[in-house]
């Protein structure tokens, strides 16, 4: 069983982790558009493979995030429910929704990092 303290602290996280999903989606949408003005910018030289592939990986990341985000609230519910009907794995549950997190965000860096690397190439080619 959780202290009230537990779950105040598990509710906590979330509205943190809720604040990170949107901003996660804000640079998605900053990406994507950046990803735009470059194409639009350029000549028929560009790889035109890389630019789809990170198109794609910009809308896989976003879809992404609207699956964390619903999975989020649902264990948000599960966290509210627990005061009254204790759940004894909640901690461990938790624990793997930060772990979902963590992961996004170490391959989102990446991701951007990528992007970052494939736009200079571009650009001085």
């Amino acid at each position: 069983m959780h202290t009230r303290h537990q779950l105040i602290e598990m509710l906590a996280d979330h509205k943190e982790w809720q604040g990170k999903i949107n901003f996660y989606k804000m640079e998605i949408k900053a990406l994507t558009n950046e990803l735009d003005d470059f194409v639009k910018g350029k000549s028929s030289e560009i790889d035109f493979v890389q630019v789809e592939h990170f198109q794609n990986q910009f809308i896989i990341q976003a879809e992404t995030l609207d699956v964390m985000r619903h999975d989020f609230k649902q264990h948000e519910n599960r966290i509210e429910s627990s005061s009254k009907s204790p759940l004894e794995n909640l901690a461990e549950l938790h624990l793997e929704e930060k772990e979902k997190l963590t992961q996004f965000e170490k391959g989102f860096k990446e991701l951007r990092e990528s992007f970052h690397a494939f736009t200079q190439k571009e650009i001085f080619n």
